[in-house]
């Protein structure tokens, strides 16, 4: 089996030549972001906009948004085929996950690095369970164990 590198970085850092395939995965389109900053914008891969101003407005904490990003990403049909599309893309070529947020902060780009990476997480229950003390990567775990 190929070894899938997906890295996640925010789209106003700088290009790096070992970006790789650079997928920005934002609901809006970032200010100031110029198009040869990344190779295809993937929507389906952001949280709804109503779940991102539910975030953006503190309206839910960081645990249920994550929660609540996975069952969006479970029940569309354009975001599973997206998941999967890169993780094929993956074994041939390096991935990054673009999104606003700047590197260190929690940003949805570490779920979907996830999914991205093993993407049969999308047919099961999960819950997600906190790494570290800035819940910056998601680690996901069957239900049942």
């Amino acid at each position: 089996m190929a070894r899938i590198v997906i890295k996640t970085k925010s789209i106003y850092a700088p290009v790096d030549k070992n970006d790789g395939f650079r997928v920005l995965i934002t609901r809006f389109y970032p200010r100031g972001t110029k198009r040869e900053k990344y190779d295809v914008w993937l929507r389906d891969l952001a949280p709804s906009r109503e779940l991102l101003k539910r975030h953006k407005n503190n309206e839910i904490v960081w645990e249920d948004f994550l929660t609540e990003l996975l069952s969006e990403m479970q029940n569309n049909n354009s975001s599973v085929d997206a998941i999967r599309s890169l993780n094929t893309k993956g074994n041939t070529q390096d991935i990054t996950l673009l999104c606003y947020e700047k590197d260190g902060l929690p940003c949805h780009r570490h779920l979907i690095k996830d999914l991205v990476a093993k993407p049969s997480m999308l047919g099961s229950d999960f819950i997600l369970k906190k790494t570290d003390e800035y819940n910056t990567a998601s680690v996901m775990i069957r239900a049942t164990d």
